[in-house]
């Protein structure tokens, strides 16, 4: 009987050094953030006109991640050990380098309407788009895939694509009706997700194939999108390209219903004494073959 006390004493105090590390980490994020940002207004001369904008967007959105991570806390768990975790981990570090950098992002790309860094604003997409593959490597390398890990690799791929979407409407490169269509499929699944968890108390992160081409296709687009401004390529070839990528996350908006829908209605799991995210059961992610940390 006095083991319980103990126990509930030990967990607790591994949830206080958790947040703890998130703390640091965000913390330190924001501060690599704001050197990234310097390292370009200056030199290019944008730091007055964008400072405060930017300084509010990426404070407020570390702030929001901080929440986020703060009530998934218990979903710091290794997969398939169950062994909690009472730091941050390498790839999930990773992961939140990746979530940290949008808000740069998208004030760069603004600010390069108006000043020319076009191979500086590559390579830090670039960089960006690398450490999608790096925390998968680094998740199965050590072993350390995390229940938590899972749901923040789709965010970050969600996020950073919504960012790009919307810079690339703000410059009238991509149409109203492809922003609309994009918009629903990541806003509807945000809404699902907190519907599954309301209900539920309780959701499962997946991947679809649908999901992953969703993501994929438009990622296609983005980038043939960009050769308008360096090739003499019809219209009807970006107009035709649009139209398959939009049906694709056309479809895929309503297989996500379908899931969410299969969610609701699937048999309550187990209890877990942790956690509001589900385990994998036997390693499946519903076709998904990334195993994320």
């Amino acid at each position: 009987m006095l083991a319980e006390p103990a126990s509930i004493n030990d967990e607790s105090k591994r949830l206080r050094i958790l947040v703890r590390s998130f703390i640091r980490f965000l913390v330190a994020y924001q501060a690599v953030q704001i050197l990234i940002f310097l390292s370009y207004s200056v030199p290019h001369r944008f730091f007055s006109s964008y400072i405060l904008g930017f300084m509010l967007a990426s404070t407020g959105f570390h702030v929001f991640i901080f929440i986020l991570l703060y009530i998934f806390r218990a979903d710091f768990v290794i997969e398939p050990s169950g062994r909690k975790l009472d730091r941050v981990n390498k790839a999930n570090a990773i992961t939140l380098f990746r979530l940290s950098t949008l808000p740069t992002i998208l004030y760069i790309i603004l600010a390069s309407k108006d000043y020319p860094m076009r191979y500086q604003l590559v390579a830090m997409v670039a960089l960006v788009f690398a450490t999608d593959f790096l925390d998968g490597y680094v998740s199965r390398r050590d072993k350390e895939t995390t229940r938590v890990g899972r749901m923040m690799d789709s965010a970050s791929d969600y996020s950073l694509l919504f960012v790009i979407t919307l810079v690339f409407y703000y410059f009238h490169i991509i149409p109203l009706w492809f922003l609309v269509l994009l918009i629903t499929r990541l806003a509807g699944q945000g809404m699902m997700i907190v519907a599954v968890l309301a209900i539920k108390k309780r959701v499962t992160p997946k991947t679809s194939f649908l999901g992953k081409a969703t993501v994929a296709s438009t990622m296609v687009l983005y980038a043939f999108e960009l050769l308008r401004f360096v090739a003499n390529i019809p219209p009807v070839a970006f107009t035709t390209l649009e139209r398959i990528v939009g049906l694709i996350i056309a479809v895929s908006i309503v297989d996500k219903v379908i899931m969410m829908a299969k969610d609701l209605g699937a048999p309550e799991q187990p209890a877990l004494k942790t956690g509001r995210l589900n385990p994998l059961v036997n390693g499946d992610s519903n076709g998904s073959d990334k195993e994320r940390a």
